[in-house]
């Protein structure tokens, strides 16, 4: 009788041939371009709202910043409450959710209807981006976790890319309701395919429920805030200009078309900027490109207005507009792990809910400066102080981090040198 021989236990198919990831994280990906469409369309759209129900411009503006500061809110404490409901269900039910917040969005006969959807669909976005985010990391090897996170991110900026100037395009021929209704069907598209193709996330193990005093430890600690307040202040710094862009060019004559076509060149920026941002920082360090980036942001911004005239500059504010951002949040993500490696996934959560808290800040001061009877041009400026407030407050955070590791490291050496006699 032959003997038989142990055949190797065979890799699990979630995480593909080893070299990869499920290929399923894709389908997220799906989901994640429905969220950031939503998340960016308004600007293209806010004069059509605003002239439609009969509001002023910096009312129509809070359409962006009450979907950003829900989802901000919520984020974190919708994470702990679902936390024991498996992942790949969770996007699926939100995802439901999200397209029936779109579908009253798109049904809203008055302002104040919109603003209580946009509310709900900020609160279904909250949920489900941070869980896309941990249910690809969970669907591929420890070496290309980091390639899985970029591939949901790719499609927050390939929404900008692609969906926003889409969006814009069909509200100029069916009205702003259209747009809604786009978004709503792209989320009906992802739930679709994540319904037929669930991906389900590997057991972990020995793996202890975290409590919630636990999860928001890093919240309590003032290093940890100053580290995400950077976080904050260049997201409101996009924000403000990104918000008001379709008026700021509609402003100088250029048509729906054109300004479709504008917000193209802004995707690619995001776009270039996620694909590289990665490289730039493993070479150089996330402090030192984060004050490139943040220097960067300063002078692009302070020339935004001006380069209005000349398309030729706009062409490169405008790219950098939104490359700035890619890049930040990537030096940002890097430096929050290294200063927190223990709260991983906190700090994470968190940061992305300081870009949102960020970015409804941002639509906020904007329609602040428009209220107060200010042209839309000083909006730009504007966001180049918010960008010296974020490279101010790396500077104070750095400061600290590194007075504090002089200060462990001297403690160190006291502890073990050798006692005189």
């Amino acid at each position: 009788m032959e003997e038989s021989t142990p055949r190797p236990a065979s890799p699990d198919p979630r995480l593909g041939d080893g070299n990869s990831f499920d290929p399923r994280v894709w389908l997220l990906a799906l989901g994640t371009f429905a969220v950031g469409t939503d998340s960016f369309v308004v600007s293209g759209i806010l004069n059509q709202v605003a002239r439609d129900l009969s509001v002023d411009l910096d009312a129509a503006g809070h359409i962006v910043s009450s979907y950003s500061i829900t989802y901000a809110l919520s984020a974190p404490v919708l994470a702990v409450l679902t936390a024991r409901i498996r992942k790949d269900r969770l996007v699926v039910a939100t995802l439901a959710g999200f397209s029936v917040a779109n579908a009253l969005c798109a049904l809203a006969p008055t302002y104040s209807v919109l603003l209580a959807a946009r509310l709900a669909a900020g609160i279904a976005a909250g949920l489900y981006s941070p869980t896309a985010y941990s249910l690809a990391v969970s669907l591929a090897p420890a070496h290309r976790k980091a390639s899985a996170l970029s591939a949901v991110a790719l499609g927050i900026t390939g929404s900008v890319l692609a969906g926003v100037p889409l969006g814009i395009l069909v509200s100029q021929h069916f009205g702003w309701h259209a747009s809604f209704w786009l978004v709503g069907a792209l989320s009906l598209i992802a739930f679709s395919a994540l319904s037929l193709r669930p991906p389900r996330a590997l057991p972990v193990a020995s793996s202890v429920p975290m409590a919630l005093s636990a999860r928001f430890a890093p919240l309590f600690r003032g290093r940890t805030l100053l580290a995400l307040l950077p976080s904050v202040l260049m997201a409101a710094g996009i924000s403000a200009t990104y918000t008001y862009l379709g008026a700021l060019l509609r402003e100088r004559g250029f048509s729906t078309s054109a300004v479709a076509g504008w917000y193209v060149l802004v995707g690619l920026g995001g776009v270039t900027g996620t694909l590289s941002g990665g490289r730039l920082i493993d070479r150089f360090g996330a402090v030192t490109m984060l004050v490139l980036f943040f220097v960067v942001g300063i002078v692009d911004t302070s020339l935004f207005t001006a380069s209005l005239a000349f398309p030729a500059a706009l062409v490169v504010t405008c790219f950098l507009l939104h490359a700035t951002m890619a890049n930040s949040i990537l030096g940002q993500q890097r430096r929050l792990i290294a200063l927190a490696p223990a709260h991983t996934e906190v700090v994470l959560a968190l940061n992305n809910s300081c870009l949102y808290a960020g970015i409804a800040v941002g639509a906020s001061v904007g329609g602040a400066i428009l209220s107060y009877g200010y042209a839309l041009g000083a909006i730009p400026y504007a966001s180049s102080v918010l960008f010296a407030g974020a490279l101010s407050a790396l500077g104070a955070s750095v400061g600290i981090e590194q007075g504090t590791g002089r200060r462990v490291r001297a403690g160190a050496a006291i502890s073990t040198a050798p006692e005189r006699a």
